[in-house]
């Protein structure tokens, strides 16, 4: 355990040292910045509108690129380096290699993201708004959604390079808000019948992203920007509705198996 626990925080102080981290937190609180300064030319609900959309597009573009980096490179090159194999032969386990790798990484995402969620408020307080609780729900909602993210692509890295672990973490996330668009459309019987029970399969099988009331709210007006684009089906409006704790335990179950593929590809994986 104290192996683990020293390789846990040698790794995840490495992670916060890297100019990378420093830099996407550091651009998420200028964007932020930015996103409160385009509110403040606005009023009323147009204001709180604006900067609820340009902190979900902060979290959703950035955030992707965050988990998507650090999910990707999370085994390959420190395996194919041979650092990995190092700490092998020095006496940690390969379980507790998984472990403490995605520990760090999981770790460096949530405390990047900590800092873009305290600097939504401060932005929302300094608009004149107080402190926003429906954003603060929509960046835990989006906490899972890059958690996601990032265990799947992970998991790949386990056998493959940064470029297609990347890329599986995209299908991952599209996959996972497909399914939840798709299930709204059924159950407003926008889709043809042949397709529906097709779809309701997919929806129970497959990830789900969680949708926040917030993000929903503005996507139905549409008002969400390039965080949740106005969803329509041959001309008709696809209400998608906010998740509820099923989704919330489902896309979680998912994390767990991504990340326990993760641990069995390291496992498996030549160091």
């Amino acid at each position: 355990m104290g192996g683990l626990l020293g390789f846990l925080g040698a790794d995840l102080r490495g992670l916060l040292r890297r100019p990378s981290t420093l830099g996407a937190a550091g651009l998420g609180v200028a964007l932020t910045v930015l996103a409160a300064g385009v509110a403040a030319t606005h009023e009323g609900l147009v204001r709180a509108d604006s900067y609820r959309a340009g902190a979900a597009t902060i979290l959703l573009l950035l955030g992707l690129a965050v988990a998507l980096v650090l999910g990707a490179t999370a085994v390959n090159r420190d395996g194919d380096a041979g650092f990995l194999g190092l700490l092998a032969g020095a006496g940690l386990s390969r379980a507790d290699l998984a472990l403490g790798r995605l520990g760090s990484r999981l770790a460096a995402l949530l405390a990047v993201l900590a800092v873009w969620g305290v600097a939504f408020q401060i932005g929302s307080a300094a608009l004149g708004r107080g402190l926003d609780g429906p954003l603060a729900v929509h960046t835990l909602c989006m906490v899972e959604n890059l958690i996601l993210v990032l265990v799947s692509a992970a998991a790949v890295s386990t056998v493959l390079g940064p470029t297609v672990s990347g890329i599986v973490g995209i299908i991952v996330l599209v996959v996972a808000q497909a399914v939840v668009n798709l299930k709204a459309a059924a159950d407003q019987t926008l889709l043809g019948s042949v397709a529906r029970p097709s779809v309701r399969a997919a929806y129970y099988v497959f990830p789900r992203s969680v949708s926040s009331p917030m993000i929903v709210d503005l996507q139905s007006r549409g008002q969400g920007g390039a965080a949740a684009p106005r969803l329509e089906i041959n001309g008709a409006l696809v209400r998608v509705p906010a998740a509820g704790w099923d989704t919330v335990l489902w896309t979680l179950l998912w994390c767990a198996l991504f990340a326990a593929l993760c641990a069995t590809g390291l496992r498996r994986r030549t160091l």
